[in-house]
């Protein structure tokens, strides 16, 4: 049996540091991510080493700075549950989406200029979160802690 703790031990490091290869992995693509999407939403030029296109009209610019939201949300929500030993709502991930998405329209606006179809997506957004955060902090005043 003496001969067999290494073989124990050393497979129990491959397991536990298996995990640990796997998080590292998970946060440098997050921070990809969260680079990707800050990266294209805050310069001025959406041509950048990210995006693979040419963009060259102003309804592509609009698309790819509004898609860009999307990637902020998706790199840090990955941090977070990455770092996070708590369990999230649904709800908190949704409204943390739109959120980021919100931002990325405000720098669309800032960069791209205002069209009809961005100002009505921006306040569906507005509204959509409103309502997100309405349902959250009612659903919380709701919980019973008298169990």
């Amino acid at each position: 049996m003496d001969g067999h703790w290494w073989n124990i031990l050393l497979g129990r490091t491959l397991y536990a540091g298996s995990s640990m290869i796997i998080r590292g992995i998970l946060l440098i693509t997050s921070i990809i991510f969260l680079a990707m999407g800050l990266v294209t939403c805050l310069t001025p030029g959406v041509n950048n080493i990210f995006v693979p296109i040419e963009v060259t009209s102003q309804e592509q610019a609009i698309l790819i700075r509004s898609m860009s939201g999307i990637f902020i949300a998706l790199g840090s929500l990955s941090i977070r549950f990455l770092f996070s030993s708590s369990k999230v709502q649904i709800g908190n991930v949704l409204l943390s989406i739109v959120v980021c998405s919100i931002f990325s329209k405000v720098c669309s606006f800032i960069f791209d200029g205002i069209t009809t179809h961005s100002i009505l997506v921006f306040f569906l957004l507005i509204i959509y979160s409103l309502g997100l955060y309405y349902l959250l902090k009612k659903r919380k005043n709701d919980l019973d802690y008298n169990l």
